[in-house]
């Protein structure tokens, strides 16, 4: 599983976009959130092919201790 940031979510487009750890943005769908994720929270996610170019999925928050 990859790395990365929040670094927007934009509700009014149903998309988000993360930050990964190689400096690359990755879109993603906020209907398929199954956690309260915002902007600058630390998270764990998969990469697939979608129609729209690769999409961040399974996000999964990372908590910092």
């Amino acid at each position: 599983m990859r790395k990365g940031m929040v670094i927007q979510i934009d509700k009014s487009t149903g998309f988000g976009f993360i930050r990964d750890e190689n400096e690359q943005e990755i879109a993603f769908y906020l209907a398929n959130l199954n956690e309260n994720i915002t902007a600058g929270d630390l998270v764990e996610f998969k990469i697939e092919l979608m129609a729209h170019g690769l999409t961040a999925t399974n996000l999964r928050l990372l908590l910092l201790i």
